[in-house]
C-alpha cells in the first residue's frame, strides 16, 4: 500500500481531521525514518476502535419513521454533511426562494471531538511582544467583549499613529503632528473594495470588507429603415453579473508612507464579522445561494481566495459543506481562519444556514442562528467551532428556545456556554370575533441556559421575568447580570458557580433599563440606557437617557449607587447597540459616548467617582457637517474626535483644541491607489 491508499482508508473513518492529520504526520515520518508501517497501523487500529465505541444519537428519533436513504449526508468530523452535488441541488430546490421551504425527518445529534487543547491556548493567548515596544503609553484600545479576542473597529491606534475607516479609504495619520501619512484606496474599472473596520497588529495593517465585481454582457442591435443608407446600431446592456466577496487584505505597515500588500484572503459573499486572537484572524461571511433549473454546479459552490496559494481561488467541495437537517436559511456561512506571519493555506469552514450573533473566547467561536416559525415561536440555534491556532473545526450544533438579545447573551466559562433568551408565549383562545378566531396575544418570558462543551442542557432558570423582554446581559465569571424591561428595570444577579443549579441570587427593580452593561471593578458595573414615563395612552415611552452606577458587592441585595441623566426627549446614542462606540479610560476614571439631542451631535465624558457619583467631565460639539461624531480615542493626554471627514485634537485636561486635520474633501487626491 502507498500514502494515498492509506490516506483514502482513513477518509473512511469518521474521526476529526486533527487525529487524521497526526496520522498522516506519523506516516511522513515513519517513511523519512524508514520505520515498519506496521505502526502506521496500529495507529489507524487505534483510531478505529475509538471511534467504534462512540455512540450516534438521534434527536426525536423514531424507528418506524427511520430509513437509511433519508439520511442524504455523508458524516465528516462527527457532523452531518452533503454526500453529493445530488443533495445539494435537493436542498437548494427546497429553498423558500424556489418556492417551498425544506421539511426533513432527522436531525443528527453531533458528537464532540475533544481536541489537545495545550496548543491551542498557547498559540491563542495574546502576543505580549506586540505592544512591548509602547508598555509606557496610554492609549484607546477597542472596548471589547472578551481579553484577548479583539474586535475589529473602524478606528484604531498603537499609541503613535491613527488607523481609520472612513468613506472608502484607510488614512494612517501621524497622531503628534496630526497629518495623514498615507491613504488606502482599492477600485479599479468594474472593481472596488470597500472596508469596514480593521486590526493592527504590530506593522501589520489588516483590513476587513467587501470586494465587488461587475461584467456587463451587452446585446448589439441593428436596425434597418426605409431607407437602405440608414442603419441604426444600438447596445442594450442584457444582464450585469456580480462577484461579492469578504476580504481581509493584510499590509506590511514598516513603513507608513508605502503601505503593501502581503496577502489577501476572500470568502464567497458578504463580509459579517471578525475576530483577532494572538496572530491569528477569523473572518466571517454570508453567501445567498438560489438554484434554478440549468445553473452550472460550480455555480452553487462557494469559493475561498487565499494569495498564497499557486491556485489564488478554489471551490469548496459539497461534502465539506455541513447541512444540518431543518435548516430554514438557505445561505452559506463561511468561516475563515489564518495566521498573518506564517504562509499556512487559510483554514474554512462552511455550513449551509446563517448566523446573526458572533461570541468567542481564546478557543471556541459560536455563532447563533435565529429561526422563526408560523406560530410566532423562536428557537436559536448555535454552532460551536473549536479554535486552533488558526485553524477552524465546526465542532457542535445545539438548539434553545427564544432568541438573542446580541452577542453579550452569550459568554463562555470553564467549557460551558451561558446563554440568555427571550421566547414568545401565544394565549390559546377560542374566542371567535365576527367570522375569525380572536387574534391570539402574545407574551414574553425569558431564561437562562447552561450547555455543556457539546451543547447539551445542563442548567438552566425559567421563566426569567415574565411578561418582559431582556434589554442587556453581562457574564463576569461566576455571576450573571440580566436587564429585563416592560415597566419597570429589574437588574437579576445570577450565581453560576454552580452550572447544573443557576441561581437567581438578587434582584433590583428601578425605573427605566440598561441597554449596555460595562464592568467597572469586581463589586461595581456601570448600566447606559433610558430613563422611562408613562405617557397619554397608558403605556410606557422613553424619556432622556441615564447612566447607573450598580454596586453589585452582595449578590443578594444589589444597589443603584447613583445615576446621571443625559440629554433630553429623543435623546440616540450608538453606545445603545455597539458596545465598541465606547470611550473608557480607566486610569483617569473617564467614560463617555456620542449622543444626538436638541437637534445637535456631541461627545459627553463624564468623570466616575464612587463617593461622589458621575460629574460631566467635558463636551465636545459637533458643529460642522452632518455627521456625528463616530468615535472619540486617546493617547495619553490627548483626546482625538473622529468625524468622518476630519479628526480633531484636543487636551483632554482642558478640553482645549489643539489642532484639525481634514481627511475627505474635493481638493483631497493624495490616495495611494493599490491595484489587483
Amino acid at each position: 500500500m502507498n500514502k494515498d491508499n492509506y490516506k483514502n482508508a482513513i477518509d473512511q473513518i469518521h474521526a476529526s481531521d486533527e487525529l487524521k492529520e497526526k496520522t498522516i504526520r506519523k506516516m511522513k515520518q515513519a517513511k523519512q525514518n524508514k520505520i515498519s508501517y506496521i505502526k502506521i497501523l496500529s495507529s489507524v487500529a487505534v483510531i478505529l476502535i475509538i471511534f467504534s465505541i462512540g455512540i450516534f444519537e438521534f434527536e426525536n428519533y423514531n424507528s418506524e419513521d427511520f430509513n437509511t436513504e433519508d439520511i442524504a449526508i455523508t458524516i465528516k468530523n462527527d457532523l452531518p454533511r452533503f454526500k453529493d452535488m445530488k443533495e445539494l441541488k435537493e436542498a437548494l430546490h427546497e429553498n423558500e426562494n424556489y418556492y417551498r421551504n425544506a421539511t426533513m425527518k432527522a436531525d443528527a445529534t453531533l458528537g464532540v471531538n475533544d481536541l489537545a487543547q495545550e496548543e491551542s491556548i498557547k498559540e491563542s493567548k495574546f502576543n505580549n511582544e506586540t505592544l512591548s515596544d509602547k508598555e509606557n503609553v496610554d492609549y484607546s484600545k477597542t472596548n471589547v467583549q472578551v481579553d484577548n479576542v479583539d474586535e475589529a473597529d473602524i478606528v484604531k491606534t498603537d499609541g503613535d499613529y491613527i488607523y481609520y475607516v472612513a468613506g472608502n479609504k484607510v488614512f494612517i495619520v501621524d497622531s503628534k503632528e496630526l497629518k495623514v501619512i498615507s491613504t488606502i484606496k482599492i477600485k479599479e474599472d468594474k472593481k472596488e473594495f470597500n472596508p469596514k473596520e480593521i486590526f493592527i497588529n504590530n506593522n501589520k495593517l489588516i483590513v476587513l470588507g467587501n470586494f465587488y465585481e461587475y461584467e456587463e454582457e451587452v446585446n448589439r442591435k441593428i436596425s434597418n429603415t426605409d431607407y437602405e443608407e440608414d442603419m441604426i446600431i444600438s447596445s442594450d446592456i442584457a444582464r450585469i453579473t456580480s462577484t461579492n466577496v469578504a476580504k481581509a487584505i493584510v499590509y506590511d505597515i514598516s513603513n507608513k508612507e508605502t503601505p503593501k500588500i502581503i496577502r489577501e484572503v476572500g470568502l464567497d459573499g458578504n463580509y459579517m464579522n471578525s475576530r483577532m486572537i494572538g496572530d491569528n484572524v477569523f473572518i466571517i461571511s454570508r453567501k445567498a445561494v438560489y438554484y434554478y433549473d440549468g445553473i452550472e454546479e460550480e455555480e452553487l459552490l462557494p469559493r475561498v481566495q487565499d494569495s498564497i496559494i499557486e491556485q489564488k481561488t478554489r471551490s469548496i467541495d459539497c461534502t465539506d459543506i455541513a447541512y444540518f437537517r431543518g435548516t430554514d436559511d438557505k445561505n452559506y456561512m463561511l468561516i475563515g481562519g489564518f495566521n498573518i506571519n506564517n504562509n499556512e493555506e487559510i483554514s474554512v469552514e462552511t455550513f449551509f444556514g446563517a448566523s446573526e450573533d458572533v461570541y468567542a473566547s481564546e478557543n471556541n467561536l459560536y455563532l447563533s442562528q435565529t429561526v422563526y416559525d408560523d406560530n410566532w415561536n423562536t428557537n436559536t440555534t448555535i454552532y460551536k467551532f473549536t479554535l486552533t491556532g488558526s485553524q477552524i473545526v465546526l465542532q457542535a450544533k445545539g438548539e434553545v428556545e427564544g432568541y438573542l438579545n446580541n452577542q453579550f447573551s452569550m459568554d463562555e466559562y470553564e467549557g460551558n456556554l451561558r446563554l440568555a433568551t427571550t421566547y414568545t408565549i401565544k394565549e390559546e383562545s377560542e374566542e371567535v370575533v365576527g367570522d375569525a378566531k380572536r387574534i391570539p396575544e402574545i407574551k414574553y418570558s425569558n431564561r437562562l441556559y447552561v450547555l455543556d462543551k457539546d451543547l447539551k442542557e445542563i442548567g438552566r432558570i425559567d421563566d426569567l421575568a415574565k411578561d418582559e423582554k431582556i434589554y442587556s446581559v453581562r457574564f463576569i465569571g461566576k455571576i450573571g447580570y440580566i436587564v429585563t424591561f416592560e415597566q419597570i428595570d429589574p437588574l437579576f444577579v445570577i450565581d453560576l458557580s454552580d452550572p447544573t443549579n443557576p441561581e437567581i441570587k438578587g434582584e433590583l427593580k428601578i425605573p427605566g433599563y440598561s441597554s449596555y452593561l460595562h464592568p467597572y471593578d469586581e463589586n461595581h458595573i456601570i448600566g447606559i440606557g433610558y430613563n422611562t414615563k408613562s405617557n397619554e395612552h397608558g403605556g410606557i415611552t422613553n424619556d432622556n437617557m441615564k447612566m447607573s452606577m450598580f454596586d453589585v458587592s452582595d449578590v443578594e441585595n444589589p444597589k443603584e449607587m447613583f445615576s446621571i441623566d443625559i440629554g433630553t426627549k429623543y435623546v440616540y446614542s450608538e453606545i445603545l447597540y455597539n458596545h465598541k462606540s465606547l470611550f473608557y479610560k480607566k486610569s483617569e476614571n473617564l467614560i463617555g459616548f456620542s449622543v444626538n439631542y436638541d437637534n445637535k451631535n456631541r461627545f459627553e465624558i463624564f468623570k466616575i467617582d464612587l463617593e461622589n457619583g458621575f460629574e460631566k467631565y467635558g463636551e465636545i460639539l459637533n458643529d460642522k457637517g452632518f455627521r456625528g461624531i463616530e468615535r472619540a480615542i486617546y493617547i495619553e493626554d490627548i483626546l482625538y474626535t473622529l468625524h468622518y471627514n476630519r479628526i480633531i485634537s484636543y487636551n483632554l485636561n482642558t478640553f482645549e483644541k489643539l489642532n484639525e486635520l481634514e481627511l475627505i474633501s474635493e481638493n483631497n487626491n493624495d490616495d495611494l491607489i493599490i491595484a489587483y
